[in-house]
């Protein structure tokens, strides 16, 4: 009787440390654009396994990839909502909650790859990363080098001045219509969906994003052109809702955003290697590179703060780091 007591109270301590265990664990729900094969696809697989092995199986991430759920605008608004809990995108597409955001895709202010990781992951950035948290309602963790936005264009473009009259496809955010009209060319916002045909047919002559969009996408089966004008070094991310960040445990926190760190950090050392390869493989299909001096573009772009007087002191902060 005593051994078949023993051993029903240790069924039943193991079926309660089962339940604790069970009621620790948690799974995050992420959502992304991107399809199997692009590099932010496997990001987002990295750091779910990192995320899994570091929590000792205590926190996952379930992955809904290729826009299965929605586009990223639909992606972004479910964090407020509750049916998502992070999602994988720039830093820019917070824009259209603060302005303060937009500050990732201001014309030419990330110099180049130095530059970038001493802005996002020193002191600057993790201001500037609150900031975006406190007026945005948005959390962002990791900061990886998405590749520089080119143009790509049917039209040979060699010179500012070659821009007049390009019709050129932007997103549909303030900030990259307005870079485009001080440049001089014809900004279309346009959603993305609707882009090659939009190019194929005419509509637009271009359109301007780092070059493994123009692979993925195989917009060089529509295009002539890339001109290499750098204009913005995004900053790719993850992306939660600041409060639900919040009520997550300490430790978990520390878990996803050093993790978030890492993954980044590794996308952006493979983006640098994958850039080089990206062109040879779009000349290879067709394309025409032109490299520009750059200094005549900025110049037109010297008055853009103006614009934004709510970024000027972060774009001084910006070019400050040395």
């Amino acid at each position: 009787m005593r051994m078949l007591r023993a051993a029903a109270g240790a069924a039943v301590l193991a079926v309660g440390v089962a339940a604790a265990a069970a009621a620790s664990a948690q799974t995050l729900r992420m959502a992304h654009i991107y399809t199997p094969g692009n590099i932010w696809y496997e990001a987002a697989e990295a750091y779910a396994k990192a995320v899994e092995q570091r929590s000792g199986g205590k926190t996952k991430i379930q992955i809904a990839h290729s826009g299965s759920t929605g586009d990223w605008p639909q992606s972004i608004e479910g964090l407020l909502i509750g049916t998502n809990d992070i999602v994988l995108q720039s830093v820019g597409t917070l824009d259209r909650y603060n302005t303060v955001a937009g500050v990732e895709a201001f014309p030419y202010l990330i110099r180049d790859i130095e530059h970038f990781k001493k802005v996002y992951y020193g002191p600057v950035g993790r201001e500037l990363f609150d900031d975006i948290a406190q007026k945005t309602k948005f959390r962002i963790v990791g900061a990886g080098y998405r590749g520089a936005r080119h143009l790509s264009n049917n039209k040979k473009i060699e010179k500012v001045e070659d821009l007049k009259g390009v019709k050129l496809r932007v997103p549909p955010l303030k900030m990259y219509r307005l870079t485009w009209d001080y440049l001089g060319a014809s900004p279309v916002p346009m959603g993305v969906a609707e882009l090659f045909t939009s190019m194929q047919s005419g509509v637009v002559d271009g359109q301007e994003n780092p070059l493994e969009v123009l692979d993925g996408m195989k917009y060089y089966e529509v295009q002539k052109y890339v001109v290499e004008t750098a204009h913005v070094i995004g900053a790719m991310t993850f992306i939660f809702s600041d409060a639900r960040f919040k009520s997550l445990p300490a430790e978990t926190r520390k878990i996803l955003q050093e993790e978030g760190d890492k993954t980044m950090l590794a996308a952006t050392d493979r983006m640098i290697g994958l850039e080089s390869e990206l062109k040879k493989k779009l000349q290879a299909r067709g394309m025409q590179f032109i490299a520009i001096d750059a200094a005549p573009w900025r110049a037109r772009l010297k008055d853009m703060p103006k614009e934004f007087p709510e970024l000027a002191a972060w774009v001084a902060k910006v070019q400050a780091v040395q």
